[in-house]
């Protein structure tokens, strides 16, 4: 094989190395190109800067195997005058066979640390899909975990007073823990458990007596009742003043006056 045969097969091998690259770069993700080394797969869509760098270099290349063509048709012409520049060609030549083979060997490193890092991508995303799920069934079983004890717990607890002996209980116990009473003398008092007062005495004869409440009412809308204790032929009703939460006053004359009192105040 002569100079020119050989270059013309370094060019031939160059177009078809830049085509399987074109592919390689250009293909999508589904694209697998046959090579002497067995099948290459396309570089990824967000592989795009390296791609475009490979097909810049790969581009660059062929630009130069063009001027090394050229040139060697050149010094074909005039191989008898000037044959050491034939013998530069050769070494550009192999020069430029090395740099393709180098640029051949960059894309493969490039290519294996793309896909060693999504292979270690596809990986974390595993291991921490995992980590998250074992972590929820942890956190589930100790929710299920203290549901059951609270459970437990309640039922225990619910047993245990059932189980209390309640022949004790008389109405009298009940309702000292319902309500609040109080008596002194001829007064007294009622607290029932949402607030309701009730509450009476007796009153002296007189027609300005006035009575202070044992338990003060919230406000005045409390009802006072008032009745004379005895017989009289003038008796007449009970004048109630309230006073205040605290107080009233029974303002009258006649047979009322002159009669003790009996009286009744509910409210709040």
């Amino acid at each position: 094989m002569n100079m020119e045969e050989r270059l013309q097969a370094v060019v031939s091998q160059t177009e078809i190395d830049g085509s399987l690259w074109h592919t390689i770069i250009h293909g999508n993700n589904v694209t697998s190109v046959k090579t002497e080394n067995g099948n290459v797969p396309s570089v990824a869509k967000q592989l795009k800067d390296v791609r475009d760098e490979l097909i810049n270099g790969a581009a660059d290349y062929l630009g130069s195997c063009l001027i090394a063509k050229n040139e060697t048709i050149a010094v074909r012409d005039n191989a008898l005058v000037i044959k050491s520049e034939i013998e530069q060609l050769k070494s550009d030549t192999q020069e430029f066979r090395n740099t393709a083979e180098s640029y051949k060997n960059m894309a493969q490193t490039t290519f294996n640390s793309i896909s060693s890092a999504v292979s270690q991508g596809i990986a974390d995303v595993r291991n921490e899909g995992t980590t998250q799920i074992s972590n929820v069934k942890t956190a589930v079983a100790e929710q299920v975990a203290e549901a059951t004890a609270q459970a437990d717990r309640a039922e225990n607890a619910t047993d245990s007073k059932l189980e209390k002996d309640l022949s004790n209980i008389t109405k009298t116990t009940l309702f000292s823990k319902m309500f609040t009473t109080y008596v002194n003398g001829t007064e007294w008092y009622r607290v029932w458990p949402d607030g309701w007062i009730e509450q009476g005495g007796f009153a002296a004869k007189g027609g300005g007596i006035t009575i202070t409440f044992l338990k003060a009412f919230s406000n005045t809308n409390y009802t006072v009742v008032a009745t004379s204790i005895g017989t009289n032929g003038e008796i007449y009703a009970q004048c109630i003043n309230k006073v205040s939460t605290t107080q009233i006053k029974f303002s009258n004359t006649g047979g009322s006056a002159n009669m003790p009192k009996s009286w009744y105040a509910c409210g709040f």
